[in-house]
């Protein structure tokens, strides 16, 4: 299991990502469709999120018929809104599950405009409304540079009133333009506002610098400025849909956390949030938790978390959407054939998988800028020193494009083992096939060259130690 540290370092990683709306219903299918007439006989692309549970966009590309025209269909579990790509520009457009919606683009002297038609018109239009209200304000490119100066030149205080006016402001656009906008849209929309600034608020002290390129450094703010948390209605049932109010319970959970000044596994972290969350909120934050660390952590730890999640929400149609993406996240099974490859040394001699034969090989895919992986370094070395004169081979795997880079970490952090390249120019092959989405990676192959563990955890667990002990004893 990794253990992780409360220190915004790996975790924030695995919890800062902003994902699309989920919830526990089966997907449906939604149509949009439209006429464009200055883009006659050109190739456009909707993209969007099929499930939250998903690092990566889908996209539809579809070609435009001599009057305009396309139509595609996306099937969704939730409301969201998606991107509808013109050349450089993007149409947003909000959908529902099971909408049909026919959008109509013109460009008029160099400005476009849109008319939205069918089952949730009003809603469809309202990303473009909006945006083209504020768009010299909050809906500007450069919105985010002035959030950033006001949490630079403003008190905590007034900073907070200043976030404050942005949710009333926006959130008043919305009321006195909401006639034949769906009560589920404006419920989601009023989440969408509210939270997304309330996650710069419960971040303050931490974004302050980190979004100044100096993660580890926070700005001191007196115990007070927290205390409107105890006021804050933590469980927002009727904002579960939005992307942002997840969000936020992810930063708010990890506030939390942090008060405790305690390391925890992602099974710890699994289970303790029964503490903080209940009912349907508990259960939509387990699960979002889980599809975090398939996505983003370590396989080990989602594998083990998997019976917990499953005997809690097996029955669910978002569960079992999210254990296909798991399944097909797994490498291989124990005992299958561990892929063969051939790379390129440090010394530029080909080195094969294969050579081992009768050995057991602990494979670690790696690179140079890859912060986790060199803090993996230290307890690598000593797991190396404790199987020395063994057969064991320790096969250290950079995916750097940089090889200047690599080398020169090899020397500088006393990297011992085998030192072998897998990118895009030399055999990238090798990490598709051991399908790797993230570093550090580990793979455990036994003496006949079949897997062991994979994913493996990594040399700072204990139970490295007893895997490979485990290895050497088979015949």
């Amino acid at each position: 299991m990794t253990i992780f540290p409360i220190s915004f370092k790996t975790i924030l990683l695995l919890l800062i990502i902003n994902l699309c709306a989920s919830s526990m219903s089966a997907q449906k299918r939604t149509v949009v469709n439209g006429e464009v007439i200055q883009y006659a006989e050109q190739t456009s692309m909707i993209q969007y999120y099929a499930t939250p549970f998903q690092n990566n966009l889908n996209q539809v590309e579809m070609t435009l018929d001599a009057k305009g025209r396309f139509e595609t269909s996306i099937t969704i579990l939730e409301n969201q809104v998606v991107n509808l790509f013109l050349g450089s520009d993007i149409v947003k457009i909000h959908v529902h599950p099971g909408d049909s919606i026919f959008v109509r683009i013109k460009h008029v002297n160099g400005k476009r405009s849109q008319e939205f038609y069918g089952t949730s018109a009003d809603d469809a239009a309202w990303p473009e409304k909006q945006r083209n209200y504020f768009i010299q304000s909050f809906e500007s490119p450069t919105f985010s540079n002035t959030l950033l100066t006001a949490m630079g030149t403003k008190s905590p205080e007034l900073f907070k009133l200043y976030l404050d006016s942005v949710i009333d402001t926006k959130t008043a656009y919305l009321n006195k333009n909401s006639q034949n906008l769906s009560p589920k849209f404006i419920h989601w929309q009023k989440a969408e506002i509210k939270y997304e600034m309330e996650c710069f608020r419960l971040n303050y002290p931490s974004w302050f610098y980190s979004m100044r390129g100096l993660p580890d450094q926070e700005v001191k703010v007196e115990p007070s400025y927290f205390d409107y948390l105890n006021e804050f209605a933590i469980h927002d049932s009727f904002s579960i849909g939005s992307n942002q109010y997840r969000l936020w319970l992810k930063y708010y959970y990890m506030y939390e956390l942090k008060k405790l000044k305690k390391p925890y596994t992602a099974t710890d972290m699994f289970q303790l949030a029964k503490v903080y969350f209940r009912g349907e909120i508990l259960k939509n934050f387990q699960l979002h938790l889980w599809a975090d660390i398939i996505l983003y952590g370590q396989l080990t730890d989602a594998q083990e978390m998997y019976p917990m999640v499953k005997a809690k929400m097996g029955n669910e149609d978002a569960f079992k959407i999210l254990e296909k993406i798991y399944e097909e996240k797994l490498p291989f099974k124990t005992g299958a054939d561990a892929i063969r490859f051939t790379l390129k040394s440090i010394d530029g001699q080909p080195v094969s998988l294969s050579d081992f034969k009768g050995k057991v090989v602990y494979i670690d895919f790696w690179a140079s800028w890859c912060g986790p992986c060199l803090r993996e370094v230290p307890a690598g070395e000593d797991l190396k020193k404790a199987f020395a004169g063994k057969e064991v081979v320790f096969l250290n795997i950079s995916i750097d494009e940089d090889e200047n880079k690599w080398r020169e970490s090899v020397k500088s952090k006393g990297i011992s083992g085998i030192h072998l390249l897998a990118n895009s120019q030399n055999n990238p092959a090798v990490l598709e096939a051991y399908r790797i989405v993230s570093i550090p990676s580990y793979f455990l192959v036994g003496k006949d060259g079949k897997i062991l563990a994979a994913p493996a955890v990594r040399p700072s667990n204990p139970q490295i130690y007893d895997l490979i002990q485990a290895g050497l004893k088979q015949e």
